[in-house]
């Protein structure tokens, strides 16, 4: 499956949250975007070049459905999405857990040096 860019992917989410009921919308681009009408034409054009969601444009009002396609790409996005956060905080706890036992070891072989000597 082709991967899309972090601007159309999150066209393609933002679409699949208006457009719940699998068929045509009016979505405005104050509703869509942040970015300009060009790369918001362009996105959707990826979209529906890939066959993701159905694209008609009347001005600044477009008409869009997204297909099911579409769909099955934002749900895998959201659990590749949901797998890195998860491997993010195993890895943070990994760091965290070494770095609290490395402590505790210099700590124990710091009062051993000084109990030894004393």
């Amino acid at each position: 499956m082709t991967t899309l860019d972090e601007r159309t992917g999150a066209l393609l989410e933002r679409i699949c949250a208006l457009c719940e009921g699998g068929g045509y919308r009016l979505l405005e681009e104050a509703d869509l975007s942040p970015c300009a009408p060009e790369a918001l034409a362009e996105a959707f054009a990826c979209l529906s070049d890939l066959r993701l969601a159905e694209v008609r444009y009347a001005g600044e009002v477009y008409c869009v459905r997204v297909l099911p396609a579409g769909r099955a790409y934002a749900a895998a996005a959201r659990e590749r999405a949901r797998e890195r956060r998860k491997c993010a905080r195993r890895t943070a706890l990994a760091a965290f857990s070494g770095a609290l036992a490395g402590g505790l070891l210099c700590l124990m072989a710091l009062l051993f040096v000084l109990i030894a000597r004393g």
